[in-house]
């Protein structure tokens, strides 16, 4: 979808919708990848859930538990041990996997809320067009971060494109959830690093941050692509 002056808020809004809807099943069992590593770690580690040494510990425990079956010779109770075994593991997986739904959901009701406004902030832009960002030491080691102060005259959803010059990352951070929502970040191999973000924001005064990891901080500026 190309975002100018012309852009509505409707569609602005069901934009917002799409990137939100997209993430939320990004943490459901339709992305395989990622529920992939949960069904090998759960179903044949469940003491994992509660932390690594712990788990690590039970899954000792229960290794030597099932040698010393196996070698007085009880087949039948080692099959039992091990249906047993799995079938915790796929209670653990089931806990965790929808722990993780809830969390995703929640997520995105943050997210789709207007985010308030924050009176006193200084030196304001009302409609950025390729705008210079300064780069600060982030408070998250090995981050540098930049911010702007808009100033939003209405209630609305506002499309902010961030370009970085000479930037070989893949990541940028934006800096507060509530209202905000991802729509792509990236970019090719000799091309710009674009972001482009949209914001659900009160009428007033907006501090918008972005971060990155990296010790050498790019060219960069910032552009309001659609009017309100």
């Amino acid at each position: 979808m190309k975002i100018d002056a012309n852009t509505t808020q409707e569609q602005l809004l069901k934009l917002s919708e799409q990137v939100l809807l997209r993430d939320l099943l990004q943490s459901t069992p339709l992305n395989l990848k990622f529920f992939l590593r949960y069904l090998i770690l759960f179903l044949l580690f469940p003491g994992m859930v509660f932390g690594f040494k712990a788990g690590l510990g039970i899954t000792l425990c229960f290794c030597a538990a099932l040698v010393g079956v196996l070698f007085w010779g009880s087949e039948a109770a080692s099959a039992l041990a091990i249906y047993s075994w799995l079938g915790c593991g796929l209670l653990v997986l089931l806990f965790v996997t929808a722990g993780v739904i809830r969390k995703a959901w929640q997520e995105r009701e943050v997210r789709r809320q207007y985010r308030p406004s924050a009176p006193g902030l200084r030196h304001a832009q009302r409609a950025p067009q390729n705008y210079p960002l300064r780069w600060h030491k982030s408070n998250t080691e090995g981050f540098v971060a930049s911010h702007l102060v808009l100033q939003a005259p209405q209630r609305g959803v506002y499309a902010v494109l961030v370009t970085l010059k000479n930037y070989e990352g893949s990541q940028l951070v934006t800096q507060g959830r509530q209202g905000t929502s991802l729509v792509h970040a990236g970019g090719g191999k000799g091309e710009d690093f674009n972001a482009l973000v949209l914001y659900r924001l009160e009428p007033g005064l907006h501090e918008l941050i972005w971060a990155i990891p990296t010790a050498h901080a790019p060219e960069a500026k910032v552009t309001l692509l659609n009017q309100i």
